[in-house]
């Protein structure tokens, strides 16, 4: 039966988003190769649909694409942690300081609710490969809403984006003692932010950031863990 626009579109992002949770939840690992006809049989569809999804992973910089031979799962490269740690920095001190400025103090309960809820943990499970994603909770939901909090839609957007593309090294590295420490941390930011702490918050937050990647560092190749 011949598919309408609104059925091809669905399906397009089913296996878009299916195939987007296996990689940033490490069910698909750095290095395993997928192919077109494979991928089409496991989503019960045609090609064109896994065709588009692959190319939009690999826009994403998820998926290697490798002409008439298939694509590739992307390897996690130390550059990019860094880069991206960086660019965490840049968003998240500027939603810091505008939170000071502007958090009310309902907003603060809030935040510092959310203090517990930011919990890494490695998922080591089989990929799922449902035609319909299921919603996996999202990490970081503290710096997250600290982001919505400064009310800059773009900058929003973008920490969500670096915050996901993170998650694949960050569950690599993840450890129960320092990743109790840092939701520790986040409440005490919260109350940096209502006594309006400026210097002590942003030193706090700083040291928050660079520890995931002084993690990374201590690694001498991610790929080594796959």
């Amino acid at each position: 039966m011949k598919r309408n626009d609104g059925e091809r579109d669905n399906l397009f992002d089913n296996i878009y988003l299916s195939l987007r949770q296996d990689i940033l939840w490490l069910r698909l690992k750095p290095g395993t190769i997928l192919t077109e006809a494979y991928l089409a049989d496991k989503f019960q569809s045609s090609k064109t649909p896994v065709r588009e999804a692959l190319m939009r992973l690999s826009f994403d910089g998820l998926v290697n694409v490798f002409p008439r031979r298939g694509y590739c799962v992307s390897e996690i490269s130390f550059a990019d942690i860094k880069d991206m740690h960086e660019y965490r920095w840049v968003l998240e001190s500027t939603c810091l300081a505008k939170a000071m400025e502007c958090a009310t103090e309902e907003q603060i309960e809030k935040l510092d609710s959310l203090s517990y809820t930011d919990r890494l943990f490695y998922r080591d499970e089989e990929p799922r490969f449902s035609r319909t994603p299921q919603e996996e909770p999202r990490d970081s939901e503290f710096h997250i809403y600290l982001a919505e909090i400064a009310g800059n839609k773009i900058i929003h957007a973008q920490l969500i984006d670096v915050l996901e593309k993170l998650q694949r090294p960050m569950l690599c590295v993840a450890e129960e003692n320092y990743m109790s420490r840092g939701v520790e941390e986040h409440h005490i930011l919260a109350g940096m932010i209502r006594d309006k702490k400026a210097d002590e918050a942003r030193e706090l937050l700083r040291g928050h950031i660079n520890e995931v990647y002084e993690h990374c560092l201590r690694i001498s190749t991610i790929a080594k863990l796959f």
